[in-house]
């Protein structure tokens, strides 16, 4: 286990090397509010373990909660808990639990600034003591480090998430954010986006509204040679696509629409959403990654003889309008079924 200030990174690790890794965030009204934890893990039972943690307003306390992931974990995998976790945190404290809010006591708001780092110091102690605890718990996974730049992306992520939680109205919901924040951790690591296939951002550091730039198709391809004289007529090297996902992801796939430049055929509605059955409730499956929906979206597009019109209206493209456009067409398939395209054709 590893410790900040403002950050704790903890791995269960199974007999059989299985391991999965926890990332608690303290907030800023520690100890009255809980740390926010998350995983990469897509196993459902980690995702039951961290609902069930959220949910359970006994357990504020750093070590109270690292007590109960351990012990939960280690009774879904019928394993025996350690020894170690009960001197950390003994019985009778667990038996008393840490007590709501209302009891816990009044800082001056003279002194709170002091009280604070105090606070903090004394939970780092705190953590540095369970340091020694079995092999359960382990130091974090560094094989692969992000960028600096995706480093940042990630922190304001993750801050941003605290002011929503500290202001009672978090985003989203656990399964959905743990997801989300491995992908764009997968999307960082990929060699697609390092060598500059495309490009992420996140709208105003929303988890859940991502502006995707796709920069390289087939060399071969007429879209290619657009694009090209896109960069020297109108200084856009790119095509600008909006996801926006709900909740619900990975389980419903996100809404996709191209924002500019105007493209002619290639699949693309008149609205700007895409005709493509992968975007559909029916079609998409929770296993896909968005760097594959990404990757897919760009041979659609290349399948479809895209083309950048670089006559009439700049843009006519809106997110009302491709959600109405895409709500037609997936009705109208509904009826008469999605085109297949032979075995040949990819």
């Amino acid at each position: 286990m590893n410790a900040s200030l403002d950050e704790i990174t903890l791995k269960f690790i199974k007999p059989d090397s299985t391991s999965y890794e926890f990332t608690g965030s303290i907030l800023e009204n520690y100890p009255r509010v809980a740390p926010l934890w998350f995983s990469e893990s897509e196993d459902p039972v980690i995702e039951a373990v961290l609902n069930e943690l959220s949910s359970n307003n006994q357990t504020p306390g750093v070590l109270h909660q690292i007590h109960f992931l351990v012990s939960r974990l280690c009774d879904l995998n019928q394993l025996t808990l350690p020894a170690e976790l009960l001197q950390i945190v003994p019985s009778q404290e667990l038996d008393e639990g840490t007590g709501s809010d209302e009891d816990m006591p009044d800082i001056p708001s003279e002194n709170e600034d002091e009280e604070d780092v105090e606070m903090y110091d004394d939970m780092a102690d705190d953590v540095a003591a369970f340091q020694d605890v079995a092999s359960s718990v382990s130091a974090a996974d560094n094989t692969e480090e992000l960028s600096p730049e995706a480093s940042n992306v990630l922190h304001r992520v993750v801050q941003a998430q605290r002011q929503q939680h500290l202001r009672g109205a978090p985003a989203g919901s656990v399964s959905s954010n743990d997801r989300l924040m491995k992908e764009l951790k997968d999307i960082y690591k990929s060699e697609n986006f390092k060598k500059g296939v495309y490009a992420i951002e996140l709208v105003k550091d929303n988890l859940y509204e991502w502006d995707v730039k796709l920069f390289k198709v087939d060399a071969e391809s007429q879209l290619a040679a657009d694009l090209k004289q896109l960069e020297r007529d109108k200084k856009q090297s790119f095509l600008l696509f909006k996801f926006h996902f709900k909740d619900t992801f990975p389980f419903e796939p996100p809404f996709v629409h191209l924002v500019s430049p105007t493209v002619l055929n290639g699949f693309v509605l008149s609205g700007g959403a895409l005709c493509m059955e992968l975007l559909t409730k029916q079609g998409w499956s929770s296993a896909y990654s968005i760097e594959s929906l990404i990757m897919q979206i760009t041979a659609t597009l290349v399948k479809g003889k895209a083309r950048i019109s670089f006559e009439g209206k700049v843009n006519t493209y809106s997110f009302s309008r491709a959600q109405q456009s895409f709500k037609s067409l997936v009705h109208i398939h509904s009826k008469s079924g999605w085109y297949t395209p032979p075995q040949s054709d990819g």
